[in-house]
């Protein structure tokens, strides 16, 4: 946990959700806001995976056009910035209250961080983030995933509902790795197992049973963030790219850190096929009490509306 001083913004990253303990100063109005994403305090927009120092890097904190314009053909009548989201009000009587030291306590819901590090895990799972650009573009190799072409040979215009798609959004099982394609070794790899979109017909995995002690690897496999984010069930992060934290940390959701370019081969020409892809890994136990159909998807929207969510059921506990 950070402690900030009076006026410090808090920063969250785009489609992160966050546990925060507050201590009042004194009895007033506080306001809950968003930073000018353009305007002279758009330096203070900027967020961070974790405060570990992993993966220190500044990104976004908000991307997409996913909230009201100030000016212009979409302005929202009356919306300046900051954007006030909530008003929170104190009032009473001061009383004094000491904020714990280092991060948030475990609820006692849950298993603890000790627990969870010490048991072998029922199962290891592996979920990729992957985007594919328009179908003319799987042309060249660079610029596409091994799975691109294939995923376009099946989700064609009908899935959609008429309507053709200029990007491929998918979230896959990254285990599911198809084989070479037997015609040419440089084309996409072929016959697949899984669906790569959303299907509400069928869920990712067969095998999550409640009571499940598991460890699951998200990759980006993409050259954007994108947050992971599962259902019901908080994990407790242990890796970010590879990287062990010095303190694993609980969370719902939380960035998966884009893939970085190796050496391009053309400038300002990314190359997918060239790539260290970002990741996190986490642990979690299902809770043995609950089990039935649920989502992992990013958690930015306007990627989860267009494939980057799977259904996932947890089935009772194993005998």
């Amino acid at each position: 946990m950070v402690n900030f001083e009076k006026n410090q913004p808090y920063v969250m990253g785009s489609g992160n959700r966050t546990d925060l303990l507050i201590k009042a100063g004194v009895p007033g109005t506080y306001l809950l806001q968003v930073l000018d994403p353009g305007g002279p305090n758009s330096n203070n927009i900027w967020s961070i995976i974790t405060q570990s120092g992993i993966d220190p890097a500044q990104r976004l904190a908000r991307i997409g056009f996913d909230f009201p314009v100030i000016a212009g053909e979409f302005q929202v009548q009356g919306t300046t910035y900051p954007y006030t989201l909530a008003i929170i009000v104190v009032s009473g009587d001061e009383m004094d209250m000491d904020l714990p030291e280092g991060p948030l306590p475990v609820p006692e819901a849950i298993p603890s961080i000790e627990i969870l590090l010490e048991t072998t895990p029922d199962a290891v799972r592996n979920v990729a983030f992957e985007i594919c650009g328009q179908l003319f573009g799987m042309a060249n190799f660079d610029a596409r995933l091994s799975s691109c072409g294939w995923y376009f040979s099946i989700y064609d215009a009908e899935y959609w509902g008429g309507n053709s798609f200029t990007s491929l959004l998918m979230m896959r099982d990254a285990d599911d790795e198809g084989i070479p394609n037997p015609g040419d070794p440089e084309m996409p790899r072929i016959d697949f197992q899984k669906e790569g979109l959303f299907d509400r017909h069928e869920a990712l995995f067969s095998n999550m049973n409640a009571g499940n002690f598991e460890e699951w690897t998200i990759y980006n496999r993409t050259f954007s963030d994108h947050p992971f984010h599962i259902h019901v069930n908080p994990f407790l992060v242990t890796h970010i790219n590879g990287k062990p934290l010095p303190q694993p940390e609980y969370r719902d959701t939380i960035i998966v850190p884009a893939a970085i370019e190796n050496e391009p081969k053309i400038p300002n020409v990314p190359n997918i096929q060239n790539a260290t892809f970002g990741s996190i890994t986490f642990r979690t136990e299902f809770d043995p009490a609950i089990f039935g159909q649920t989502v992992i998807h990013c958690h930015n929207l306007t990627h989860e509306d267009v494939g980057m969510m799977q259904r996932v059921d947890i089935i009772e506990p194993a005998e």
